[in-house]
């Protein structure tokens, strides 16, 4: 690989794509610099000032929508806009692990917290993560931990917490779980919003929003906790919830199941054992510090390899969210939302409709943000690629072209940028523009297919107006976003 491959590559398992904007801001910092960039995300403005409240007011209405989509909304815009992405692509990878949905949530606070929780422990310590989602009002509620009481547990947290977020498969008895599972009891949640009565949700929650109180938050019961004597993987204690998590944590069990997630995550499923111990000796040494693992992960030797290298097919959010920040539309949404004096004020239309069309088209493809299938998750890997995704995938570059409506797309854009970049002289260097803005990597047949669709639809000249740029670029991009290559990242 050439230093610009190894940017590329760690920009888009590490990141949100690899596209010519991105590639612009990394490049000069090479590939250790791009690393380092990428893993201290802290000291990186983030460049999102939307707050989640803009997506909860209508235009010509004083209601206050609390939906699980208003979230949806403002994530998928985070998601375009950040310039912290391992940020958020660690937060997709939690979200995913500890898989709560707002199919059961309903109430978009809740799911709005949760999220927050993922993203605010995102690359730190593992066990502080996991002690934060153990008391997130959304996994309580998910899980029933809330009707975990003394003499009457629920198991399905603490089965969950063993077999998927931390132990994995094979490394706990029945009985472990339920005596960890007697160690949650008592724990609950307060419905703050709702407390002072139906006839006053909706101030209560503009207090909330203005005051920065949560709507709602944790509790504990200390007449509904057992506190008697538990054994859990054979240690003896008078544990409560926050000791078991501490427990789970520090096993080599979890450091290895968390390893190989991690690994298969960023770099390619079934790694080798090699692989995994070395992950999980950093994530011992480092006391689970998943930055750390994520760095020991970029820095092996198998993560530049052929096998790892463009052959992971992308998620939807890879897919979609990559190609929506190639266009480089952070300025001009943010000059559409203008100036905001009042953050619980609608937020601008076409900035909404963006966001909102971002997640249609990932949902088209198989994922809905805030609504994993099962507690498992997504399937990963070739599971997204289908005929039915394949159909959408082929159609995006259209309908961002806004071919047969032009004034509604962003061909313009694109057009000009193609020729600012290359001045193109045949429908070949058009193509070459195409793939350095998109980060796609052909061989000369293909490339070839694509300048004769080029050439066929107007050539160099149809850069010129966005009508005949629309249809141009329309068909170069239906193409590339179909070949096998570009559904690999």
């Amino acid at each position: 690989m050439t230093e610009r491959q190894k940017i590329a590559h760690l920009l888009r398992r590490l990141g949100l794509g690899a596209g010519e904007l991105e590639m612009r801001q990394y490049e000069p910092l090479g590939v250790a610099g791009t690393l380092n960039r990428l893993l201290d995300f802290e000291k990186v403005d983030e460049g999102f000032p939307v707050s989640p409240w803009e997506y909860c007011f209508e235009e010509g209405s004083n209601e206050v929508y609390l939906d699980p989509f208003r979230t949806l909304g403002h994530w998928c815009l985070r998601l375009l806009l950040t310039k912290r992405p391992l940020q958020e692509k660690l937060t997709l990878f939690w979200h995913d692990h500890f898989s709560v949905s707002a199919s059961k949530i309903e109430f978009g606070p809740m799911m709005l917290k949760h999220i927050d929780t993922l993203r605010r422990h995102a690359g730190g310590k593992f066990e502080d993560l996991v002690q934060a989602v153990a008391k997130d009002p959304a996994m309580i509620r998910f899980l029933d931990t809330d009707a975990s009481i003394k003499g009457a547990p629920n198991e399905n947290f603490a089965r969950e917490l063993m077999e998927l977020y931390t132990l994995g498969i094979g490394h706990y008895t029945e009985r472990d779980i339920q005596e960890a599972a007697r160690a949650f009891t008592g724990w609950g949640i307060r419905y703050l919003v709702f407390e002072p009565g139906g006839e006053k949700i909706q101030q209560t929650a503009r207090d909330s929003m203005k005051s920065g109180k949560p709507m709602v938050a944790f509790c504990k019961t200390p007449d509904l906790h057992d506190d008697g004597e538990k054994t859990v993987l054979g240690q003896k204690g008078r544990f409560d919830g926050e000791d078991v998590v501490r427990l789970l944590c520090s096993r080599p069990e979890t450091a290895r199941h968390l390893s190989r997630k991690l690994w298969e995550w960023f770099a390619y499923p079934n790694p080798e054992n090699a692989v995994v111990e070395a992950l999980a000796a950093t994530f011992t040494k480092s006391s689970g510090d998943i930055r750390a693992v994520v760095r020991t992960l970029a820095e092996r030797p198998e993560f530049w390899s052929e096998k790892c290298y463009r052959t992971m097919p992308k998620s939807p959010v890879d897919f979609t969210v990559g190609i929506t920040r190639q266009f480089g539309v952070n300025d001009f949404l943010m000059t559409m939302r203008g100036k905001v004096e009042d953050p619980m004020k609608p937020i601008a239309k076409p900035v909404r409709d963006i966001s909102g069309f971002l997640g249609i088209l990932m949902s088209q493809q198989g994922m809905l943000l805030l609504y994993p299938p099962d507690v498992g998750g997504w399937e990963w890997g070739e599971k997204w690629i289908t005929s039915q995704t394949m159909t959408m995938r082929i159609r995006l570059g259209e309908q961002f072209m806004g071919v047969g409506q032009a004034d509604k797309g962003l061909a313009n854009l694109i057009a000009t940028r193609v020729k600012q970049n290359r001045n193109p002289q045949s429908s070949a260097e058009v193509v070459e523009g195409l793939l350095e803005i998109f980060d796609g990597e052909l061989d000369g047949a293909k490339k070839a297919e694509l300048a004769r669709a080029c050439e066929k639809a107007g050539g160099v000249p149809a850069l010129d107006k966005p009508e005949t740029a629309s249809e141009m670029l329309g068909a170069v991009l239906r193409l590339l976003f179909a070949t096998p290559e570009f559904q690999m990242g």
